[in-house]
């Protein structure tokens, strides 16, 4: 039933997207759905960042990234939110939230939380790049070319790392996997 509906909402959100691409989504979705042993569901639309993802399996890529990405770039970001969702983060991050009682020190671990889970997902994502054949090399050039999102912020206040640093360590786990 699941599978239905989100093939249906895929096919829904689809408007303005070129059928290849439609159809790359459909495939990364199988094929992640099989690898994780899970039933989550891709759609299509707008977020602030290239992909997100919640605890509950729903996965939407963005419609910009979508129709001007990589077919590797587009996986990787798929593959990341799928290990967010996979691991729900985003119940951990909340749990974390209120198992904090001095909010000073709550929010520097909970920066380290979110920190540690955007390099998992990272590090799960590479594995599965490797393991069903997208090339790293384009994904590592997408994650240099892309603007930091946290330029000018403190180095104990990001949560992401730094681009050169992201795509060194997505290209060490890939190699090593």
């Amino acid at each position: 039933m699941l599978l239905l509906s989100s093939v249906r909402f895929l096919e829904a959100s689809k408007v303005g997207i070129a059928p290849e691409r439609i159809q790359l989504i459909k495939e990364i979705q199988n094929r992640l759905n099989v690898s994780f042993q899970c039933e989550f569901s891709v759609s299509i639309g707008q977020t602030r960042k290239y992909a997100t993802a919640n605890s509950s399996g729903i996965i939407m890529v963005d419609s910009f990234f979508l129709q001007t990405a990589d077919r590797s770039s587009i996986f990787f970001a798929i593959a990341h939110e799928y290990a967010h969702a996979y691991l729900q983060h985003d119940v951990r991050m909340f749990e974390q939230l209120l198992g904090t009682n001095r909010p000073q020190s709550g929010s520097s671990k909970l920066i380290e939380v979110i920190r540690q889970f955007e390099k998992e997902a990272d590090g799960i994502a590479a594995r599965k790049a490797k393991q069903m054949g997208f090339a790293i090399e384009a994904l590592v050039d997408f994650i240099l070319a892309s603007p930091d999102p946290e330029k000018g912020i403190p180095p104990e206040n990001r949560v992401y790392s730094k681009p050169r640093e992201r795509a060194d360590y997505i290209l060490a786990v890939y190699q090593s996997s």
